[in-house]
Order: C-alpha cells, then structure tokens, then sequence
C-alpha cells in the first residue's frame, strides 16, 4: 500500500476543494450574511490545516496500484464530504451534523436529494455550495486533480480514472492519461458555460443560471426553487432538456465529434438504445398521459423532460410528480436503474452494462441449447472480455443485494419494504427520486441516523460504483 502517495494526494484534494469554497464565500460576504461566511470560513480553515501538511509531505518516488487507486477515491470521497458539510451545519442552515453529511454526499455523489425543507429560504452561498458540490462530483474531483497535476505516473493515474469515471470499461482518449483528464474537463467546462449563457439569454437571473447550469451538466440536480424547474418557463426547460441529453451520452462522443471520428459515433450501440429507449418510454408515458394535457405540444415537452430528467438521473421535474400515473412511474423506476450511458455523468446501472447483461444471458440460454458452439459478446464491434463479463454480472448482484438490505434497514425505521427498495434504488443510481410515491424528493428529514448513513453510503456506493467502496472494508485490502 502506498500510503504516502495517498495521503498526499488526498491533502491536495482537500485543498482544491477549499479552493472550490470561495465563492460561496464571497457570495456570503457579498449578501452579508455572516451566519453563512462564517461557516464557510471555518470550513476552509479546517481543510487547509489538515490538507495543507499532508499535500507538502514528500512521498515516495512509487507508483500506484489498482488496489492504491480505489483505496485514494474512495477515502478522498467520503473525506471531502466530511468536510464539505461543515458550512451547513455551521451556518445553522442543518441543525443536525448526520443531516449536514447527509446533504454534501448527496450533492458530490450526485444525488441531488436534499435535506433541507424550505431550499428558497436558505442563504445563496449555501445554495451555490450545493450546486459546485453537484459539479465537483459530475467529472469527479480526481479527474479534475488529474487534469490540472500529475500526481501519479501514467500507470497510477490510470487505475485512479478508473476507479472514479463511471461505466464498465474505463479508457483512455488520447494516450495519456493526464491529456485525456484536461479533454474531459475541457468538454465540461464548455458545457457548462454553453448553458448558463443560453439561460441568460431566455432573461433568467444569472444566479439561477449558474445554479441550474451547474446541477444538469452533472446530472445532480439541486435547484434553487422548491419545485425544481415546474415554475421556470419553457424556454428555460428546453435548454435544460437539451443539456440533460448531452450529458447523458458518452463524453467519450464528444471527443469522437471534435476529433471528426464520426465513424465510431455511428458504430455506437449503446447511443442507438439510449436513443430508442428514451423515444419508446416517452411515446407510452405520452399514450398514457395524453388525455391529461392541454396540447399536443405540451404532452410532448413534459414527457420527454421527465424521461430525459429520470434516465440522465438529474431528477428536475417539469410538472407535480403526482401528475403521473402508476404505470409511468414504473417505468421511471425502471430507468432509475438502468440509468444513461456508461461514460456519461449520471449514474444508474449504465445501458452498456445492461446490454452486457442481456447479451450474456442469452448466450447462457443459447449454450444450454447448444452446448458446444462458441458464442462471444460483441459491444460497438468489439469483443468483450470475459473479465469484463464477470465483472459486470457481479456489478449487477451487488447492486441488487444492496437494494435488499437498504429496505430492510429502513424497514426498522417504520417504512415498507417497498418505499425503503425505492429509497436504496434511488441512491444507488444517484436519483434523488423519493420515499414518498407522490414526490420526487427523498424525504429524509424524519429518518434516524441510521437509515440516513446506509442511504450515504449508498450514495457512494452509485457514484463510484460499488467495488472501490467495498474494497475498503476487504481485509485484503489493508495487507502490506
């Protein structure tokens, strides 16, 4: 284990992270509310006294392992939230330090389920933490580290990429590794920017636009108004819409687009069922709910904006969330967990692990029929590996065991199975879509601490999906 090399990037983590808190500390001056600036104030001096020490300690001239690069995300993750929620709870916006915690894993991890009851009541600064805690997590911070530092040799960093960037088969898109880290982030930024002029234009507030722009790039979706996106108008959902879509493909496409490579664009499978799924779902949601709209046009444009909110894991909602009838609701749960595209920065079990899945299955079926024939699996022309198989089917096990035991745990505190499954599904994919069937919020405030860290841990678990957290707990793992 390379314990140094972890400790100091982990304290460099720490202290961009601080560097990410200042403008929620200049806001908080600005608005001069000291309660707030208070808090963030503390929070920076806290991460800087213990990352500063350990990112100037000299670390041995090694290289990083697999094991090294999941141990570094997944501390580094639950390390930075840590600290993350110290302006909550200092400011008083949360009262309670599990609710705190709550909130900041909700908003790095993705999640977008929220805490606090009154969101438009809060302070902007605080606000605007939440929404940066969203875009930290959509690329993910040790991609940003890789993107702007070396700290690990070409090999280390890529064990790092892929223990954090979601999707079963993790690659490079130039040869090095730190390139292709500054290609992603590039892409998000331009991303990011793209929309929060397109807001501007359309006359909303720059600080809803920075806000929202922040939360759909990443897919998190915290929003600043306590009924998400329903009383923006449409132009401002159409572009919200459009950038929900972006993001939810492969960022890999992007680079594809930019590089002219638009050969591998069309050889994407994983693009065309993402395409067909979203049209199929919205064409029955439609069927279903048509009678319920005004127009045509309206039916169309709400549909397509929860599928989109829903398969992205963004979780905006254009309309009531009781609106829906409980066949679309089914079928929305369905794309919970099925989530985008793998590459992506929503979370979900990612479409070519569902594909993987179902073409592993029928080749079960087809070796029973057939039990000496040969039957490979092909994704986007290429073979996949066994271990890559193996993999995937164990990601959908663990996923599932961890649903099971999420609804039993918040079964002992008073909820059914059924509303706990759901909680643990919307955890897991990073929804944020909630407890209670006729919201889209998860409705926490009333959970005892408990059922608040599975749902955390959970969080983690989704957002860096699933084998880096449990790798911390394998015995293994901590042997010279």
């Amino acid at each position: 284990m390379n314990i140094s090399t972890i400790r100091k990037t982990i304290g460099v983590i720490l202290c961009i992270e601080a560097a990410f808190m200042l403008p929620s500390l200049a806001l908080a001056v600005a608005d001069g509310d000291a309660e707030a600036a208070h808090g963030f104030a503390a929070a920076i001096a806290a991460v800087l006294i213990v990352g500063l020490p350990c990112g100037l300690i000299r670390s041995r001239d090694r290289p990083l392992g697999a094991r090294d690069g999941f141990v570094t995300v997944a501390l580094a993750w639950i390390i930075i939230s840590l600290f993350g929620a110290v302006p909550f709870y200092v400011s008083g916006v949360i009262p309670s330090i599990s609710g705190a915690v709550f909130e900041t894993v909700s908003g790095f991890s993705t999640t977008g389920a929220t805490i606090i009851d009154d969101v438009e009541a809060a302070p902007r600064a605080i606000l605007l933490w939440r929404s940066i805690t969203n875009w930290i997590g959509g690329m993910g911070v040790l991609v940003f580290l890789l993107a702007i530092a070396p700290v690990a040799r070409e090999g280390g960093s890529m064990f790092l990429l892929r223990a954090e960037f979601p999707g079963p088969m993790a690659a490079k898109l130039v040869p090095r590794m730190q390139k292709s880290a500054k290609l992603l982030y590039e892409i998000y930024i331009v991303m990011t920017l793209a929309q929060i002029i397109l807001l501007l234009l359309g006359g909303l507030p720059i600080f809803d636009s920075v806000n929202i722009s922040l939360s759909t790039v990443s897919t998190g979706g915290f929003c600043v108004r306590n009924d998400s996106m329903a009383s923006y108008g449409a132009y401002a959902q159409n572009v919200t819409l459009v950038f929900m879509t972006l993001c939810s493909m492969s960022f890999s496409l992007f680079y594809c687009a930019v590089a002219r490579e638009f050969l591998r664009i069309r050889r994407s499978r994983e693009l065309r069922t993402f395409i067909l799924v979203v049209l199929g779902v919205a064409l029955l949601m439609g069927i279903d709910t048509a009678s319920k709209f005004s127009s045509v046009g309206r039916g169309v444009h709400h549909t397509l904006f929860q599928v989109i909110s829903i398969i992205s894991t963004t979780c905006y909602v254009s309309v009531d969330a009781s609106f829906w009838s409980p066949f679309v609701w089914a079928m929305l749960t369905v794309l919970m967990i099925t989530g985008p595209m793998s590459g992506s920065t929503g979370g979900g079990m990612k479409l070519s692990r569902v594909m993987i899945l179902g073409k592993s299955t029928y080749r079960a079926i087809a070796r029973t029929v057939t039990p000496n024939s040969v039957h490979l699996i092909h994704l986007d022309g290429e073979i996949v590996e066994e271990d890559t198989v193996s993999a995937v089917g164990s990601f959908a096990v663990a996923y599932f065991m961890a649903v099971i035991l999420t609804g039993l745990v918040l079964s002992l505190d008073g909820l059914p199975i059924g509303d706990g499954m759901l909680a643990g599904i919307s955890s897991l994919s990073n929804v944020g879509y909630g407890i209670d069937s006729n919201t889209f919020t998860m409705g926490v405030s009333n959970l005892n601490i408990l059922s608040k860290a599975v749902l955390c841990f959970d969080m983690f678990l989704g957002r860096l999906e699933i084998f880096p957290m449990l790798i911390l707990f394998a015995p293994d793992t901590w042997k010279k």
